[in-house]
């Protein structure tokens, strides 16, 4: 037991590209090992933690590239998006990404949530076309087969999307000139990596 936990922890820096986190990571993960072998479970405990936060941050970095570069004609909007993790714990776990487009008064949002408790209840409205039409301005969604919703409410239109029933991707467009652009959006994204890196 103790040779295979051992064994686990002198893999983890292998598997990190990141050279600034790399240092901080490995260094932890070491202290962690060598109070494993003095018998400190206390201060292990503590050194992993602080690893797996760093860890998440690498995740979270690498998280973000699933998401598309800009439309020609839009620009990327700094998005915060450093307490999506928090708030992910505090809900449940799972990972969360946004990114922000702009273009004029236009502007367009994207969220990809994955492996999330909030997923199950915004699934029983996808999968249930009645659920969805029973809210105002909401109807059942296609695209490219996977099951959606699309609400529009004012100046806003919302689609979300339930990928292989663990990722919610939503596409939210604010005073948009024509809402195509979202299913523009949505062609802008690769799918198929999306599920092969969230699930």
């Amino acid at each position: 037991m103790k040779k295979t936990l051992i064994a686990g922890l002198l893999t983890l820096p292998m598997f990190i590209s990141s050279p600034v986190w790399a240092d901080e990571i490995t260094d932890q993960i070491n202290e962690a090992l060598k109070a494993y072998e003095e018998k400190d479970y206390k201060a292990a405990i503590d050194e992993l933690k602080y690893a797996s936060v760093a860890l998440q941050k690498l995740s979270q970095a690498e998280n973000q590239k699933l998401l598309p570069e800009p439309l020609e004609g839009w620009t990327a909007q700094e998005v915060d998006n450093s307490g999506n993790q928090m708030a992910m714990s505090v809900l449940g776990g799972g990972s969360s990404m946004k990114a922000s487009y702009q273009r004029g008064e236009e502007q367009v949002d994207i969220e990809i949530m994955a492996n999330s408790p909030m997923i199950a209840m915004m699934g029983m409205m996808i999968n249930n076309p009645a659920l969805a039409a029973s809210e105002k301005g909401t109807e059942s969604y296609r695209y490219k087969r996977i099951k959606g919703i699309k609400k529009v409410d004012g100046k806003q239109t919302e689609i979300t999307l339930l990928i292989a029933g663990q990722i919610m991707l939503k596409v939210t467009g604010n005073k948009l000139k024509d809402a195509a652009v979202l299913e523009q959006y949505l062609d802008a994204m690769d799918i198929g990596k999306l599920k092969a890196e969230l699930l």
